[in-house]
């Protein structure tokens, strides 16, 4: 019984970790803000353990901070770590996307294209509603990859990230009209061109870092 109770509560712990994840990389986090894990807990719906629990697996990647008094804190991400960070993701997700493409069948292909419509129909909608289609679009890309390492690591640069675009919440016109790359993508992994593939990886990676550049710069 003690066993089944110890699962259940991992499980538990899982799940809150996973809408934890999910919070930062859309955005929905702002760097710097206090989470508290009695209201989190509260707005899940669950017991306070799990949560906390979750946050404590959460600073242990590095996506939280935690103070000496135990306030979980959103990370303010600094221009230098960020573009760090966009430079090991131009690395990771190149070489997923590479495989994917030598791999990918028609279904595939199908449902990227489903994706990148709905996309297009998020940016008539919401800041979130573009950054969650966003992330649908190209985690589905490197789940082809069937790399679940790799994937794990892509993810955990994403969690790292999402806070910063909290930031463009305000700034929905932009967002809207922002350009994209799918259809250069998604031709390039339909005739298996492994450069245009990752050039395309490249350059979605340097556009977001240009949104968020202006930011830094206060632009």
């Amino acid at each position: 019984m003690f066993d089944l109770d110890k699962a259940q509560r991992l499980s538990l712990t899982v799940q809150v970790e996973s809408r934890l994840k999910s919070a930062l990389i859309l955005g929905m986090l702002k760097p710097g803000a206090r989470l508290v894990t009695k209201e989190i807990a509260q707005q899940l719906g669950t017991s306070i353990t799990p949560v906390r629990e979750a946050l404590l697996r959460l600073v242990a990647s590095s996506a939280l901070d935690v103070t000496p008094a135990q306030a979980f804190l959103v990370p303010a991400i600094s221009e230098c770590h960020y573009q760090e960070i966009s430079t090991i993701r131009k690395s990771l997700e190149g070489m997923a996307v590479q495989k994917v493409t030598r791999e990918i069948n028609k279904s595939g292909l199908m449902r990227l294209n489903q994706l990148r419509e709905s996309f297009l129909n998020a940016r008539k909608v919401s800041v979130e509603a573009v950054l969650k289609a966003k992330r649908d679009f190209y985690f589905q890309l490197f789940n082809y990859a069937e790399m679940p390492t790799l994937m794990e690591l892509i993810e955990q640069l994403w969690v790292r990230i999402g806070p910063s675009f909290n930031y463009l919440y305000p700034r929905f016109d932009e967002v809207s009209g922002m350009t994209h790359n799918y259809d250069t993508l998604i031709e390039a992994l339909t005739d298996r061109d492994e450069a245009g593939s990752v050039a395309a990886i490249h350059k979605g990676i340097m556009d977001d870092f240009d949104i968020l550049l202006r930011q830094y710069r206060g632009q």
